[in-house]
């Protein structure tokens, strides 16, 4: 229901399936302890460190983007539908 997606019967047979793989998959996500955690001294995770990192160039960003026009991303308008306040 967030994510607001509508499924005629057909389609919703046709995609319960791939969708239950992709809940599954998130779950296994979010049960992983990544490999630079540590365990805190009260026995939770801790996780790793942030460090700050050089930024990508925007010459190789927007080179990869679908539009962009004068040094910047272009990205389509979002408009607030009938549902939405």
């Amino acid at each position: 229901m967030l994510a607001r997606l509508r499924f005629s019967p057909e389609e919703e047979a046709k995609y319960a399936g791939q969708l239950g793989k992709i809940v599954e998959y998130i779950d296994q996500l979010q049960s992983y302890q990544g490999a630079e955690a540590e365990l805190s001294p009260r026995g939770g995770v801790r996780e790793a460190e942030d460090k700050p990192h050089d930024c990508l160039p925007s010459e190789l960003f927007l080179a990869n983007a679908p539009e962009s026009m004068d040094a910047f991303l272009l990205v389509p308008e979002v408009k607030a539908g009938k549902d939405d306040a």
